[in-house]
């Protein structure tokens, strides 16, 4: 009787440990309002919707109606481009093709606050492998935090740990050469992305930062291409 109850605790701890593997997040149901920014790129040159610093010029081109976005050799960072508007909840849609690039984010800066580096509040990266949703308000870009850390190898891995629970990961394999389409949703303190019935989503307090007025993709290695841009304020 022990050995028959035993055993059915190890299948009932076995089916409790399969099925949290195997849960996904649940997509954002949102309301669309106000269409705050789009772009087709239909066009042949960028323009003023987008604001590209003087070294990273040779980095943005628009080719057949997609933006191309590149790294450029030795600039020290990678490619950034930025659109300037103000928003605070929002759900972001637009397609992106990897053709020999590396990773890109898609961040959400406020260029007023003083506390983060680079006014970075929250982003959204993608790598060939996957996706990650991320608050960098309260994480990686805090200046606080880092001037904390600095020569203490101690804080610095205490460091390294919060920061896992200030992002959320999906692992996804994307095929070069291939359109994807990505539906960002940041509402209060939640951030998510959804690509393909994939679903990462994080809730973390510096992502309710209350106001933003800056959007836009960092691009490293070799091209990768961006369509069909819409943003819309959440009702």
């Amino acid at each position: 009787m022990r050995k028959i109850y035993g055993s059915i605790l190890v299948i009932i701890f076995c089916f409790q440990l399969t099925a949290a593997q195997n849960k996904t997040d649940e997509s954002l149901k949102v309301k669309k309002g106000i269409l705050l920014f789009s772009d087709d790129f239909e066009r042949t040159e960028i323009g003023d919707k987008w604001e590209v610093k003087e070294k990273f010029l040779s980095g943005f081109s628009i080719e057949k109606g997609v933006l191309v976005a590149k790294e450029i050799k030795d600039a020290g960072h990678g490619s950034v481009t930025r659109a300037h508007f103000k928003y605070a909840d929002v759900l972001i849609e637009f397609d992106f093709k990897f053709e020999g690039g590396k990773r890109f984010n898609i961040v959400m800066d406020d260029s007023n606050c003083k506390s983060v580096h680079a006014g970075h509040i929250s982003r959204v990266s993608f790598s060939k492998m996957g996706f990650t949703v991320q608050d960098d308000k309260t994480g990686s870009m805090n200046l606080k935090l880092r001037n904390e850390i600095k020569g203490d190898p101690k804080k610095k891995a205490e460091f390294k740990k919060m920061l896992a629970s200030k992002k959320a990961t999906v692992k996804m394999k994307f095929e070069e050469g291939k359109f994807y389409h990505a539906v960002i949703t940041k509402k209060n303190a939640v951030l998510q992305c959804e690509i393909n019935g994939k679903i990462a989503t994080i809730k973390s307090e510096g992502i309710a930062h209350p106001t933003l007025n800056k959007f836009g993709p960092t691009v490293t290695g070799g091209n990768i291409m961006f369509d069909n841009f819409k943003i819309w304020e959440i009702e």
